[in-house]
């Protein structure tokens, strides 16, 4: 498929302790909410059921943008998601949808 050009997470349960996604090369401009416990004032987005989380991990002309790299934080309670990609090229069965399938769309 090539590269990813759109990120969607969706948070499918509340998470009280830990479980935070962290963007570690960009900073939350905000007063401390980016604040991981560590001191640093990174994004970070604390899950929550129903929240959705859409980036993009490519500039326009569809070159990785290392400023999108993150990370799910270990987390204390259980954490569910969802995750869509979009990927530059259609990516092929196993992972990707068939030809017939995307026929009947």
């Amino acid at each position: 498929g090539g590269q990813t050009l759109a990120t969607l997470l969706v948070y499918l349960n509340d998470v009280d302790k830990g479980g935070l996604t962290r963007f570690g090369k960009l900073v939350d401009s905000s007063s401390s909410a980016g604040l991981t416990g560590d001191g640093e004032n990174k994004l970070v987005v604390q899950p929550k059921m129903g929240d959705a989380l859409l980036f993009f991990p490519a500039d326009k002309a569809g070159n990785f943008d290392p400023r999108t790299e993150h990370e799910g934080m270990p987390a204390i309670d259980e954490k569910w998601i969802a995750r869509i990609w979009r990927h530059k090229q259609r990516v092929p069965p196993p992972y990707g949808l068939s030809e017939r399938t995307l026929e009947n769309l």
